[in-house]
């Protein structure tokens, strides 16, 4: 009794993410129902519902979830910040350039600027 020698062959399931998600771009772009698109390229049905499943949708994939967006900082003009030291009360607008309170500050804790 002759036993076939074992092969290298891949089960469905087996495709690299790197392949498979090369084959859903494809098929998203096709425009064909998953049916048709798998007699064309000669897979099974079963094997791309398999990775449709696993993968997100095509080019999807490589779309950040999260993208940091810069708002603009709204100033009210009466807003202002109160630092009292020593019995003096400093008052400046919020808008305050931060060196230059730095500086305020320590002036008012008798540090050198």
């Amino acid at each position: 009794m002759s036993r076939r020698p074992k092969t290298a062959r891949r089960h469905w399931h087996q495709w690299t993410e790197t392949e498979a998600t090369a084959v859903l771009d494809d098929f998203a772009t096709a425009g064909l129902t998953p049916a048709e698109f798998c007699a064309r390229r000669g897979i099974s049905r079963g094997r791309l519902a398999y990775w449709r499943e696993r993968l997100p949708t095509g080019s999807a994939a490589a779309t950040p979830a999260f993208v940091a967006v810069t708002l603009p900082i709204s100033v009210r003009p009466d807003a202002h910040i109160e630092i009292e030291r020593g019995g003096v009360l400093l008052r400046v607008r919020e808008d305050i350039d931060v060196e230059h309170l730095a500086r305020l500050v320590a002036a008012l804790a008798g540090a050198p600027c």
